[in-house]
């Protein structure tokens, strides 16, 4: 019996279906935080406190935590309690710490003089919250079956552009109007409620998980079909991401401001990104990832036109942009998670922490590179030249998936199918 023939556990118990909701409060959590790191912090620090633009790079340092989370990711897979469930063993304390770290940052009062200790406290939640991440995305793949990764990937990439609209929308509203003590009191008390959730549905055993399976990182690395999978997904990231990298310095060449800039991607692109992953998620479970892909290539170009003409245009009108941004998620959101929810197919069950991790630095790796040479490449050839230059990198990616998804999913599926039989019979 094949791993796609295992009756699924909607089948077996209809209760279960919680576990989506579980899933989606996972990725709001992930990424309500975000918004105070990446832009309020960096933000207040030059405009109220004068510091040079040269120290910005300060506020990437506690990124790179994620870069080298694969090297206890094996312990996360190794070691928890079967009773209380495995992943919530170390996702309930590590979401527990991060809430009281950043309730320690709201005591702090910037200056200056407190920015290395405040750089120093963010790099120290990174940690746990890198941590918190290789227990979720694991509890992500050990509990969806292979006809539920559609629906598995819908309910995380949702839960995300929820989670950037009660960021960016919400908690900079909140650190605007009430201050800094009272954004990250908020950011803490989010966190612990949203991962309390988790509580709400006890962890399923993983069924194939080997207990004297030792995780290790050379484990997967090994297999010449993972070390493929890791390009891909680094050239993936890459490709996709551009927008991403680039958007906040685009709209304010355009006139918008810091404000506005957050108003128009926590509110128009999230809005737009929710609907088509809710017809995305729709889809897949319908046709399958493969022709799913097909399609995304398609709106990714249709998205192109109105950017083109945006970059071109001397002062847009606000309503101009959020129609435009609003577009252009609808049309481009289904890409990320549609391969998404192959590389959940594409992850076993015997190290899932430590195996979707090293895919995960991938493509943050992907990330960091598209932030590096975007700005370089913008200033070469212009926003024009960039939107023209991701348009082809995307169909390009996007072609070599579809080229590469039978393969890579047949390999994949060689690897975990004989040790799920050996069980099963």
């Amino acid at each position: 019996m094949s791993v796609a023939d295992t009756p699924t556990t909607d089948q077996k118990n209809p209760a279960d279906r919680k576990k989506f909701g579980v899933i989606a409060a996972f990725s709001v959590a992930h990424e309500v935080p975000a918004a105070l790191g990446t832009i309020m912090v960096p933000t207040i620090f030059v405009k109220e406190f004068g510091m040079p633009v040269e120290y910005l790079g300060l506020f990437a340092l506690p990124l790179l935590v994620s870069a080298f989370k694969w090297a206890w990711a094996p312990y996360v897979d190794r070691f928890g309690s079967d009773r209380f469930g495995r992943r919530l063993s170390w996702i309930i304390p590590s979401a527990t710490i991060v809430a009281l770290l950043y309730v320690a940052m709201a005591m702090i009062a910037p200056s200056m003089d407190t920015l290395f200790a405040i750089v120093a406290l963010f790099a120290l939640i990174k940690i746990f919250f890198s941590t918190y991440e290789i227990a979720a995305d694991a509890y992500v793949v050990e509990n969806l079956h292979d006809d539920e990764k559609g629906s598995g990937s819908g309910a995380v990439w949702f839960g995300k552009e929820v989670g950037q609209v009660m960021g960016l929308a919400g908690l900079l509203f909140v650190a605007d109007v009430y201050g800094w003590k009272a954004a990250f009191l908020c950011a803490a008390g989010l966190f612990a409620l949203l991962n309390l959730i988790a509580l709400s549905r006890k962890e399923q055993p993983v069924r194939g998980r080997a207990e004297d399976h030792r995780a290790t990182v050379w484990g997967y690395v090994k297999q010449r079909v993972n070390r493929r999978i890791l390009l891909l997904t680094f050239a993936f990231s890459f490709a996709v991401q551009i927008p991403s990298a680039i958007i906040g310095p685009f709209l304010g060449s355009k006139g918008l401001t810091l404000s506005e800039v957050g108003a128009t991607i926590g509110i128009a692109a999230s809005v737009g990104a929710g609907i088509s992953l809710a017809i995305a998620s729709f889809a897949i479970r319908r046709i399958g990832i493969k022709k799913m892909a097909i399609i995304t290539a398609v709106l990714g170009l249709l998205a192109l036109p109105p950017f083109l003409w945006l970059a071109q245009s001397g002062a847009p009108t606000l309503v101009m942009v959020l129609g435009i941004i609003f577009w252009g998620a609808l049309m481009t959101a289904p890409i990320r998670m549609t391969f998404y929810a192959a590389r959940l197919q594409w992850t076993g069950p015997f190290q899932a922490g430590t195996d979707f991790t090293l895919q995960q630095c991938a493509w943050f790796l992907g990330f960091a590179a598209t932030l590096a040479v975007s700005g370089f490449v913008a200033g070469q050839i212009g926003w024009t030249g960039v939107f023209i230059m991701n348009g082809v990198l995307v169909t390009l990616v996007i072609t070599t998936f579809v080229l590469l998804h039978d393969r890579f999913s047949e390999e994949t599926a060689l690897l975990y199918r004989a040790p799920l039989e050996s069980e099963s019979t």
